[in-house]
């Protein structure tokens, strides 16, 4: 899964990756909107060294620059795109932490609270100049141990992972957390109304007529303004909601394939697996047989004395 993927007006500066562990550099140059409408198992912890971008979670665009940092929790539903027509490029580095490698950490470190953490901090922070040079301490001892490859490095990489965590865990939620992004536009907040709905209503049979009529809005203009604002269609929005729940209903019930489908509001198993196999490259089957192996092998830790 921690795979860097390269474009023709990208630079890939850095990709190194370690046992869940992957530091990613790249610089992207003009506009560029991210193209996979996702959310992933992974954690996100993304820096802007240069530029600006535009991010949507939350059901909320979040506006993000130099020196900014972002959380992204695994399996939130995010999209990032430029900011406008004169949009030039960024430049930013992304650390990804695989959830099996947060968990082995957070059952050796259980103090640090690193899955309550991303799942009640998530968002965009202005760092000050300390947590700036920080970061960039931690990227440079990342890259260098990777590069130079010498006796435990491995260790070291991980071990520099915990300590900008530690940090994070002290300082972040200090910070002031981002408004979301409105320009007191109406578009914007016609946006918001319709993300909110969906996001509540994804199991129901919806549809463009049906949203139109709802919000006293054309189909076209209800179309282009989503899509401009938030980067999904409306379809998009609803199957990832929908394969969201899907994933969580297979890892957390016995319920039947057909059954889940039908809880997240799909009428036809066959449509379900093809839906959920495009978002996932996996039927519902296989995944839960591969989440079903792996708790199998997960040793029990007990950390009470």
């Amino acid at each position: 899964m921690l795979e860097p993927v390269t474009e023709a007006n990208e630079k890939l500066t850095l990709f190194c990756s370690i046992d869940g562990l992957a530091v990613e550099h790249k610089v992207r140059y003009g506009q560029y909107d991210m193209k996979i409408k996702h959310f992933h198992p992974e954690y996100e912890i993304f820096y802007i060294l240069d530029g600006q971008r535009d991010f949507f979670f939350d059901n909320r665009v979040y506006h993000a620059s130099k020196g900014d940092l972002i959380l992204i929790d695994s399996n939130l539903i995010h999209m990032t795109k430029s900011t406008g027509a004169d949009d030039i490029g960024h430049n930013r580095i992304i650390l990804y932490i695989t959830p099996d490698k947060l968990k082995d950490m957070e059952s050796r470190y259980p103090s640090l609270g690193l899955t309550r953490f991303f799942r009640l901090n998530y968002g965009v922070y202005h760092l000050n100049e300390d947590q700036q040079d920080r970061f960039m301490n931690f990227y440079y001892k990342f890259k260098k141990e990777y590069q130079d490859k010498k006796i435990n490095y491995k260790l070291s990489m991980e071990l520099s992972v915990l300590e900008l965590l530690i940090y994070m865990t002290r300082d972040l939620k200090k910070s002031t957390n981002t408004e979301s992004f409105t320009k007191d536009n109406k578009n914007y907040q016609h946006a918001y109304e319709i993300a909110d709905y969906l996001s509540v209503h994804y199991r129901d049979d919806i549809d463009l007529d049906f949203l139109a009529r709802n919000f006293f809005l054309s189909k076209y203009y209800l179309c282009r303004t989503f899509h401009e604002i938030t980067g999904y269609n409306i379809r998009e929005y609803i199957n990832i909601y929908r394969i969201r729940a899907a994933k969580q209903l297979l890892e957390e019930t016995d319920d039947s394939i057909d059954e889940v489908a039908g809880k997240v509001g799909y009428h036809s198993a066959t449509h379900f697996e093809k839906i959920f196999k495009s978002y996932m490259n996996i039927s519902p089957l296989k995944y839960r047989k591969q989440r079903n192996i792996y708790v199998s092998m997960i040793p029990v830790v007990d950390h009470l004395n």
